[in-house]
């Protein structure tokens, strides 16, 4: 999200232009449907030479639908819950203090579960997931900018899209995401316009590949030029 240097009409010099928002916005605007915003905090971001406003350590994903019923595990990803959560509506009151009866029963049994109706009181071991995702970045040794880590794209894929299924990447680069489907046992299509980075995310697949299978088939399409490469 690069402040404007008076190259887009409209806004002020040092305005923020907004890119993420607004190709968020205008696939809504297409009919798609916007249901989350998340925010990926880098933990070891780049400095920047700035002093008139914070130093830029995250960026965005959206999470967008094309109906409002779609795939979604939720429970693929759950993260550690946090001391103090619970499934109580009261929070974590209701589980430390002992005002009602089910806790008290606990006191005296011993029993460090609760049952029966009670047993909404029992502090959860996991929580849904939060929309702020702390990965740091990784190094990668081609020449290519932007790099994403698969720390960041997995859980992506293991909330949307099921074991088996097919994930679509237009916008290949490195291959990151082909990876990281392949490694959680997704199948995937990679699509980019620079054949340069085609080679690179071939490259990486049979490096990276090797590893986790024997043998490994997969096509490669080059205008009407179809290889098929076995790792």
């Amino acid at each position: 999200m690069q402040a404007n240097r008076g190259r887009v009409p409209g806004l002020k010099n040092k305005d923020l232009v907004g890119i993420p928002w607004a190709v968020a916005f205008a696939l809504r605007n297409a009919g798609w449907y916007l249901r989350s915003d998340i925010i990926w905090y880098k933990p070891n971001a780049m400095p920047e030479s700035v002093v008139d406003r914070p130093t830029k350590a995250h960026e965005y994903l959206f999470l967008l639908s094309k109906s409002e019923r779609y795939y979604y595990d939720y429970e693929a990803i759950q993260e550690d819950a946090v001391s103090g959560d619970s499934n109580s509506p009261r929070g974590s009151a209701a589980v430390i203090g002992i005002p009602h009866n089910g806790r008290r029963k606990q006191v005296e049994t011993g029993n460090r579960r609760y049952t029966g109706f009670n047993a909404r009181y029992q502090p959860r071991e996991k929580r849904n997931k939060r929309s702020v995702w702390i990965v740091p970045t990784k190094p990668f040794p081609e020449a290519h900018f932007a790099v994403y880590p698969l720390d960041l794209i997995k859980p992506c894929i293991l909330a949307g899209c099921p074991p088996g299924g097919t994930i679509l990447d237009p916008f290949g680069g490195s291959g990151t995401t082909s990876l990281a489907a392949k490694q959680l046992g997704r199948n995937s299509i990679y699509i980019d316009l620079n054949p340069a980075y085609l080679e690179m995310a071939v490259k990486r697949m049979q490096f990276e590949v090797q590893e986790l299978f024997s043998t490994h088939t997969y096509e490669v399409i080059w205008g009407k030029r179809l290889e098929t490469v076995a790792t």
